[in-house]
């Protein structure tokens, strides 16, 4: 199926794409540095405060999540713009294979991680004898197989294609050479993004009210000691953090699935610079919102973080302080 080729653009669509792009450059660097802190916190503390299935997902999920933002600027939106043209355009199809492989692939680890982090969390509330299980080593790696496994499919499926770059409206994009795979493995990706949504979604919706009416229930219970109340408001915190990561990632699910199943499925004549457009904005906030979301509602990761800020400040302090002392001296 062809694409539909427009024979110019409105200039406000001009202005959009090139201040997107800017945007979206600026967020993901912000982002990236905020990951960097994240991922050496998770790193050295996997052991003690970061051991358990959530994090160690996590870990992995960030992985992913820059690796797709960085395939996104390099293999996509520098060749569309014409940049370094003689060497993507000589290099197109293994370029190419390696653009679609991370992209597709990222976006089944991306995918199978917000589902398997959403199963963890119906673990823990409806069956938390089950749930502590989850923690033992057999079981995280399971999961984690489980969370690359798309990854390892891709490159199985869309490394051994052939691409070639098509100019549509001043942009060069990358694109199957056989049409003939594209509509099935299309099909596919809208049937796994269906998946993804309904099992997100069923999770996260079970887990919520399944935590208000034991909420509920332990509510009419006779009145707590001081301590158990102080660690009962302090579950609630927790839960309330839970809860809001889980619109977020929610809601970033369902926009994305939307769409896929329109771009894909609905419209598949859609022009490939609109489609890049949306897909460039798409592709960095879901790539970049899990560094905010953990920065902003995982307390363990906000503490440490603050930690680290504070004691980078210091260290820069002392050092300009002993730069001037030593400059005093100098001068004496």
């Amino acid at each position: 199926m062809n694409n539909v080729v427009y024979d110019n653009f409105p200039a406000w669509f001009l202005i959009a794409e090139s201040l997107s792009l800017v945007i979206l450059l600026a967020i993901t660097v912000v982002s990236f540095a905020v990951y960097f802190v994240e991922i050496q916190i998770l790193f050295t503390s996997r052991n003690t405060t970061f051991k358990g299935p959530f994090y160690r997902l996590m870990f992995v999920g960030i992985m992913v999540d820059m690796t797709s933002a960085i395939n996104l600027f390099v293999l996509q939106i520098i060749p569309a713009r014409e940049w370094i043209s003689f060497f993507y355009f000589t290099n197109e199809s293994w370029l190419g294979a390696i653009f679609y492989a991370i992209t597709y692939g990222g976006r089944c680890v991306q995918g199978a991680t917000a589902t398997i982090l959403s199963f963890c969390r119906v673990s823990a509330v409806c069956f938390p004898m089950f749930y502590q299980k989850l923690s033992y080593a057999k079981y995280t790696y399971t999961m984690q197989a489980i969370q690359l496994s798309g990854a390892v499919a891709a490159v199985f499926l869309l490394l051994p294609r052939e691409y070639k770059y098509v100019n549509e409206n001043g942009g060069y994009y990358s694109a199957f050479v056989n049409n003939e795979f594209r509509k099935p493995f299309y099909n596919f990706v809208a049937v796994l993004e269906v998946f993804f949504v309904l099992a997100i979604v069923v999770n996260n919706l079970v887990t919520y009210i399944t935590y208000k009416l034991k909420k509920k229930s332990a509510s009419k219970r006779n009145s707590v000691s001081g301590s158990q109340y102080l660690m009962n408001k302090e579950k609630q915190k927790r839960e309330s953090s839970l809860d809001k990561m889980t619109v977020i990632v929610c809601c970033v699910e369902l926009l994305y699935f939307a769409f896929v199943v329109y771009s894909l499925q609905i419209n598949q004549s859609m022009n490939k610079r609109v489609f890049y457009f949306l897909y460039n904005i798409l592709c960095v906030i879901y790539s970049t919102f899990s560094a905010w979301m953990l920065l902003l509602f995982s307390r363990p990761i906000t503490i440490q973080f603050r930690q680290r800020i504070l004691k980078l400040g210091s260290k820069r302090s002392t050092r300009s302080f002993s730069i001037s002392v030593q400059g005093s001296r100098d001068n004496k």
